[in-house]
């Protein structure tokens, strides 16, 4: 629970700090600027939309995976198990780009190994919890993205994983 609490905190900490100086801005023109600017914006509202409707599917206290009554594999998790943090990952290069700035950027790509290991903290707990039945979820499901390989890699490693342990 307090994992996930430094995450978001170190997430929005840092993109306030690189997005916010106007330092490293992208050298675009005006109107290159404006548009680029004007799109992120676009992907941004969406993503906070889409990440209120992910939000509001899940019970009102959802710290642990004891909270759940039942494992949610239907809707947008049939399609990614991390629905949440696909979109917060997606949210910070958007908002890096309404600021165009390099350092958003960098910190973005910086900030995805954290996603990576909270949701592997979860997913831990999860398997205690649900057993097979989450494995099974995991084995079919992709982490994070679904048409990218970083989920399937994602799968591959933890399937990797599960079959190491199971021979020690």
């Amino acid at each position: 629970m307090y994992t996930r609490r430094l995450i978001f905190l170190i997430n929005y900490v840092a993109l306030a700090a690189s997005c916010g100086f106007g330092f490293g801005s992208l050298p675009l023109g005006v109107f290159l600027r404006a548009g680029v600017a004007l799109f992120s914006g676009l992907i941004s509202l969406i993503c906070m939309w889409l990440g209120i409707v992910v939000h509001r599917s899940l019970p009102k206290k959802h710290d642990q995976a004891s909270d759940f009554t039942a494992l949610l594999t239907s809707e947008v998790y049939g399609h990614v198990r991390h629905p949440f943090y696909s979109v917060l990952i997606v949210l910070n290069y958007a908002v890096s780009m309404v600021f165009v700035s390099i350092y958003g950027i960098i910190a973005s790509t910086f900030l995805i190994p954290l996603w990576w290991y909270l949701a592997r903290v979860e997913e831990l707990d999860l398997v205690r919890v649900w057993g097979q039945k989450y494995i099974e979820y995991r084995d079919r499901v992709p982490c994070f993205f679904r048409s990218c390989g970083i989920g399937k890699r994602w799968n591959q490693m933890n399937t990797a994983s599960a079959r190491y342990r199971r021979q020690i």
